[in-house]
Parts: C-alpha cells; sequence; structure tokens
C-alpha cells in the first residue's frame, strides 16, 4: 500500500469516526480506586487482567523504564479494604537493546490459571514531528526511511508463576512469521501503527484457544481481524476471524461467559470515541449457505468517558452475573493515579 493511499485511508477514516454517535454513554461507578505511587510507568497503563481465584490484579504499562529505558515489567497488585490496591510483586518480563528498539510495547495481557500472557504490539512506528526541530527536518519524518522496525515488540510471553506470583518459567514466541507470510496482513506488516498497519492491542483466552485483536489495519466494510491460534503451535493453528466496530479498532478485549467484550477506539492519534462491544466469538463475515449457529454477531453496548487526557486502553471482567457485567479499565496518559482504574457496571442487553 503506498503512502498516498495510506493517507487518504486514514483521513476517511478519520471523517467516519468524527461523525456523530447515538451509543448509549456508560459512565464508571463513583467508587474511588487508591493506587500507591509505586506503579510503574503510571501515565502509560495500556493493559490488565486477574488471576482466577486469586486476588491479584495484573496490569502492565506499554513504556519501558529502568537506567536505560530499556526494562519491561508488569506489576500484580492485591486488592485491600475500601478498594485501595498494593504492589503484591514486579516482574520483569523483557530487557531490550538498541537495536531492537529497546521496548516491548506491552498492549495486552490475559490469564489462564497461573500462566500470565504478556503481548507486544508487533507494530512499527514513523517517527514524530517536533516542533522544536526545523521544518526540513520534520519534513523529512515522512519519507519512508523513518519508520522503525522495532524487533523487540514481536514477541508474545507465557509467564507461569507460583500461587503467590513468583515466576516460575518463561516461554515465548512470535507471530511476525505469520503477519509477514500471511495473504491478508502481510500488506500491513511494515506500516506504521498509527496508519493504519499492524498493530495488536488486544488478548484474551477461552477454551484453550488464544484470541488476538487487531487496532490495526482495519478493513473495507470496517472488519477488524481477530487472530486465533494455541500457543504451542500458532503457524499450524491460527486463523483470522473478523469483527465490525464502526471504523474503529480493538483497543482491549476480555473473555466472558457467552464470547468477548471489545473496547475499541480510533486506529490513529483521532480523538474517536471509545466503545464497549460484545462479540459472540464467531467471523461476522457472511455468505450463503452459511449455518445460522455459524454467524459472527457484534453488539455495542455503549461508549466509554475517559478521565482528562485520558485513553482507554485495557479492559477486566471483575465479576459478571446474569444481568451485568462489573469491569475494571484502564487509561493511559492520565495525570492522577486515582483516575487511571476506574470500575464500570454495564447492563449486559
Amino acid at each position: 500500500m503506498s503512502s498516498s493511499i495510506t493517507a487518504v485511508f486514514v483521513l476517511l477514516l478519520s471523517l467516519l469516526l468524527h461523525t456523530v454517535s447515538n451509543a448509549k454513554i456508560l459512565d464508571p461507578l463513583t467508587t474511588s480506586i487508591s493506587l500507591p505511587d509505586t506503579i510503574i510507568a503510571a501515565e502509560d497503563i495500556s493493559a490488565i487482567t486477574q488471576i482466577a481465584g486469586s486476588s491479584l490484579v495484573v496490569i502492565a504499562s506499554d513504556e519501558a523504564v529502568g537506567n536505560n529505558n530499556n526494562e519491561n515489567y508488569i506489576q500484580l497488585l492485591k486488592k485491600k479494604a475500601n478498594n485501595h490496591y498494593n504492589v503484591h510483586r514486579n516482574l520483569l518480563v523483557f530487557t531490550g537493546d538498541k537495536s531492537g528498539g529497546k521496548e516491548l510495547d506491552i498492549e495486552g495481557l490475559t490469564a489462564v490459571n497461573n500462566d500470565i500472557y504478556v503481548l507486544g504490539s508487533h507494530s512499527s512506528k514513523r517517527k514524530k514531528i517536533k516542533q522544536n526541530r526545523s521544518y526540513k527536518k520534520n519534513r523529512k519524518k515522512f519519507n519512508s526511511s523513518k519508520i522503525e522496525d522495532e524487533k523487540d515488540r514481536d514477541w508474545l510471553y507465557r509467564l507461569h508463576l507460583d500461587n503467590d506470583g513468583k515466576m516460575l518459567s518463561t516461554a515465548r514466541i512470535t507471530l511476525r512469521n505469520i503477519i509477514d507470510n500471511d495473504d491478508v496482513l502481510s500488506p500491513f506488516g511494515s506500516i506504521p501503527s498509527k496508519e493504519n498497519g499492524v498493530d495488536i492491542e488486544g488478548i484474551a483466552a477461552k477454551d484453550d484457544w488464544l484470541y488476538l485483536g487487531f487496532r490495526g489495519p482495519v478493513f473495507r466494510g470496517n472488519y477488524v481481524p481477530v487472530m486465533k491460534f494455541k500457543f504451542e503451535n500458532p503457524k499450524e493453528t491460527y486463523q483470522l476471524l473478523y469483527v465490525a466496530l464502526n471504523g474503529r479498532g480493538i483497543r482491549g478485549m476480555t473473555s466472558v461467559a457467552d464470547g468477548f467484550l471489545i473496547l475499541a477506539g480510533a486506529v490513529g492519534d483521532g480523538d474517536a470515541s471509545y466503545q464497549l462491544y460484545h462479540w459472540n466469538g464467531k467471523d461476522v463475515i457472511t455468505g450463503k449457505n452459511q449455518h445460522a449457529a455459524d454467524k459472527g454477531e457484534v453488539r455495542l453496548l455503549g461508549e466509554i468517558q475517559p478521565p482528562a487526557n485520558g485513553k482507554a486502553e485495557g479492559i477486566m471482567v471483575v465479576k459478571e452475573d446474569k444481568v451485568h457485567y462489573q469491569l475494571l479499565i484502564v487509561f493511559d496518559g492520565v495525570k492522577t493515579l486515582n483516575n487511571v482504574m476506574r470500575y464500570f457496571r454495564i447492563v449486559k442487553s
């Protein structure tokens, strides 16, 4: 895809996302959440999950930290009284180097029993325009040579923990070879993530399968890919399913009893609203002779209002009953710790 075609696509997508929405506004609960000042990269929290059967919540940032800005952590939080969370344990997942880009760019977390899956975005990026640089240098940022392929982002980790959250073993795979050789995804593999290139930001698990939700690309008809596969042999088991999210990409996802919840937002840097959807887990692309039981269904539940400067990035189910989902949503870019995480109580229908 040429840069001019990509630019036109992004412009049209931005115009679409700025249309007036009639979606119900999903207001957060007034419950105040207290976090300690030991949260790592608190303004950049990008993912959340919970270890089933325990009080441990797992969060991660999409920014590396440390003296060389190359350490990528997840943090285990334990809930105390009055919705106060303490840091129970910091787990170093990955240490990058300059040649690979330093950052894993953690964008998704999910847990299966005592296994935590940590998702790198598998994305490329274009260097940013900076106001304190010359016009000529800023113009050069749009040259193809300024697109950075950071290989350190191309990992999906599985961390096996004991019941207290200590790391016992790690394993990792990359999906880069699949992306580069897939007939659908390969044209988008080297396009910057904010320009409708490959960017994986959602991960969920169900019935021994992993589901990866793509923020980009978004295809004609607003179809967004979800990659379904098994960690032990991704190349042999993967398939692409599709959802349609009104022009948005997937910013976070989590499994529920009858499918998945998807947190959707703009592909690029636009200020489109964040919407919450229910997906039944089946491909929404249809055709004649398709059995009714195989048809995908996506249902809009409403819009998420972020706090000031916040970007909705991760979603976790706290509790599910016949009528409601109780959720925790984390926000990137928030300046105050008490707004990084918010509770929501959502009616299912």
